[in-house]
């Protein structure tokens, strides 16, 4: 679905490239996520997929094709992006917003309904509570669903997820990556999740790689990693949870 080949990236006055020989695949139906510190590359990854930003050098191939060569309007179109912030029109009522992308392609009214109806449910804001209110109305969790459901409006091969639930809360953020989970597992689409937390990597990912300094350390499992790190560097970020999965299996013996 989608591949990256030593892709580099640096920014003017920038001591370093933010992202430095980048390579890394992703299967259809999988879930990669890119974990790291900020500054690490991640977020500048992922708009490199989508063409926000473009490499310096090295290839992107998205379903076997290099996204330069794509139609710029047609990439952003089959791909969805949400973000930390969601980045929602407050002059717009939720139903509004989810169906932007649909009323922008030409979707008729009737069908546009039903989508945006569809989807509202399938992120637990039911159409006859939510569809009539406005962001500042809702709570971030809330906001956060509306994001959701309007990336998956044009149902999208590809999911690009920076740093979703970031600002949330523990309860809402639990919350919200349980939702993913199930969401995952209803459309099976192939989603590259950025995040700097640890636990969220290892609670919603099929493999992790893992950025440090504008490079890929690792790309594996949270069993490999925990198990087999490759690098110092993975190796001290999972001590303390292999540490804490040698306890709890210990106190279950």
């Amino acid at each position: 679905m989608l591949s990256l080949s030593h892709i580099a990236k640096s920014f003017p006055g920038g001591q370093s490239p933010a992202v430095n020989d980048v390579s890394f695949s992703v299967s259809e139906g999988e879930t990669l996520v890119l974990l790291g510190s900020s500054g690490c590359g991640k977020s500048t990854t992922l708009k490199l997929v989508n063409r926000l930003l473009e490499p310096d050098s090295g290839d992107i191939f998205y379903k076997n094709k290099p996204v330069r060569d794509w139609n710029l309007e047609e990439l952003r179109r089959s791909i969805g992006y949400v973000i930390q912030g969601v980045g929602l029109f407050p002059h717009w009522t939720v139903a509004e917003n989810v169906g932007a992308v649909l009323r922008i392609q030409g979707v008729g009214p009737a069908d546009q309904d039903k989508r945006v109806h569809d989807l509202m449910e399938m992120v637990d804001l039911p159409w006859d509570i939510f569809a009539g209110r406005y962001p500042e109305e809702l709570s971030g969790g809330q906001n956060q669903r509306v994001g959701v459901a309007r990336a998956l409006a044009a149902d999208p091969e590809l999911l690009l997820m920076d740093e979703p639930f970031g600002a949330l809360d523990g309860v809402n953020r639990e919350h919200l990556q349980e939702e993913l989970i199930r969401l995952k597992g209803e459309l099976k689409k192939t989603i590259v999740f950025v995040t700097h937390d640890l636990f969220e990597a290892m609670a919603l990912a099929d493999r992790i790689a893992v950025m440090h300094e504008g490079k890929i350390e690792q790309v594996a499992t949270t069993n490999e990693l925990l198990n087999r790190p490759a690098t110092p560097f993975v190796r001290r970020l999972f001590e303390k949870p292999a540490r804490q999965l040698t306890l709890y299996n210990t106190s279950r013996e």
